[in-house]
């Protein structure tokens, strides 16, 4: 398929094809097109993109063409990290590789794979590159936006051959993936889209790991500069969220994470084990202990409550954006959530009728908190992913001044009175 073998193809895709149809910029992508895809995050790159546009070289090296703070480009450098590992894991050629080579009984080679293992390969990859366009469309600085908008562009040029093997680009420019239809493509296909050479996974991590290293090297460079400046007694948390937030909200992923390991416990120790019983009348019966479960359930979704509403008002971008992502996969379930009696209300909170709950099929309920690719899995990495970047943020106890100079208080503000 053309389009996602190789750079050639590419490039000719973004330049050629579009040098017909009005005026290009120096990446050789048309205004015309911008103009019919400017929308959602896209729309943000591009417009700050133009309304920046200056007399730049294209690099890091000059402090005055930095225009963003050094916490927004530390943001930043760490989405776009998080892109380029996710992309590696998907490129990676050794003994470690998602995709193998077999010869057959005839001597013909072919490409095989654990579906499973590679599909969810390819959404984490998916969620942080729509996590990276969120935190690169708040860029104000040239040079990241016109990456970020280059990668983009990327996308746009691999359409086809993305959906191909189940990946849509949506009027937002973030990527989604069908796991039906990628499951049912072919396996050198997808082989080729995301692990070629010059492929489009290939592209996104190159420039992934570009705009990694500027926006590492800008926040240096602004921490160097501000050092210069006349100080400022005025000291404040490097952190957004103040420690106690920050501590309520690591408590409730810890409680949530713990409450939801129970559900996904396998072997001998799993709830979906079937129990032997002999009542009074002497009948033995093997079941579920559906009491049990539904008392596992119930005290997952109390602490699954508890953590939207401790994230709620959190103003730490990776928090708030993987509690969106987790409410999104909870979301996406909501018909199956409903066939075994929970249900999703109006503020995303989950609540459990124990009648249809008991009276649902147990199979049904096991599959979605156990298994690869089940919601269980799904949103136990986003609480994770909470858990982690509360306890980062938390150990943000040293404080800068005004002008960006850093003194070091381990019992800083809320932090220290929440022990007094």
């Amino acid at each position: 398929m053309a389009g996602y073998d190789s750079m050639n193809t590419l490039f000719s895709s973004l330049g050629s094809a579009n040098s017909s149809s009005g005026s290009s910029d120096m990446l050789g992508i048309s205004y015309t097109d911008y103009a019919s895809i400017k929308n959602g995050s896209y729309g943000k790159l591009v417009s700050a993109y133009y309304r920046n546009m200056e007399s730049e070289d294209g690099t890091a090296s000059a402090s005055s063409t930095i225009k963003d703070s050094k916490e927004k480009l530390t943001s930043i450098n760490d989405a776009a990290s998080r892109l380029n590992d996710s992309a590696s894991v998907l490129l990676d050629k050794g003994k470690n590789s998602l995709f193998k080579t077999k010869v057959d009984g005839a001597g013909h080679s072919y490409v095989d794979y654990d579906t499973d293992e590679v599909y969810k390969a390819v959404k984490d990859f998916i969620n942080d590159y729509n996590d990276f366009l969120d935190s690169a469309s708040e860029a104000d600085t040239t040079t990241l936006l016109r990456a970020a908008k280059n990668m983009v562009s990327y996308a746009k040029a691999n359409e086809s051959a993305l959906k191909a093997v189940g990946v849509t680009i949506g009027s937002d420019n973030k990527l989604s993936v069908d796991e039906e239809k990628f499951k049912d493509a072919s396996k050198a296909r997808v082989q080729s889209v995301f692990q070629s050479t010059g492929g489009f996974v290939y592209q996104v991590k190159a420039k992934a790991s570009t705009v990694a290293n500027y926006a590492s090297d800008m926040a240096k460079r602004v921490s160097e500069s501000s050092t210069h400046k006349d100080t400022s007694t005025t000291s404040t948390s490097t952190s957004k969220d103040t420690s106690k937030t920050l501590a309520a909200i690591e408590d409730a992923a810890e409680a949530a994470k713990n409450s939801l390991s129970k559900l996904r416990e396998t072997g001998t120790k799993s709830l979906f084990n079937k129990v032997t019983q002999t009542g009074e009348d002497g009948v033995t019966t093997t079941d579920y202990d559906k009491d049990g479960i539904y008392k596992a359930v119930k005290s997952f979704i109390k602490d699954y409550n508890t953590l939207l509403d401790k994230t709620e008002d959190s103003d730490t971008k990776n928090i708030i954006q993987a509690r969106k992502t987790m409410m999104n996969y909870v979301s996406a379930n909501k018909t199956a959530l409903s066939a075994v009696g929970i249900t999703i209300d109006s503020d995303n909170n989950l609540s459990i009728d124990e009648t249809k709950f008991k009276d649902a099929d147990m199979n049904k309920v096991k599959s979605l908190f156990q298994g690869a690719n089940s919601l269980g899995e799904d949103v136990e990495s986003q609480i994770t992913k909470i858990n982690s970047y509360a306890e980062k943020e938390a150990s943000k106890s040293n404080t800068y001044n005004d002008s960006g100079s850093y003194t070091y208080n381990y019992n800083s503000g809320d932090l220290y009175s929440s022990f007094m």
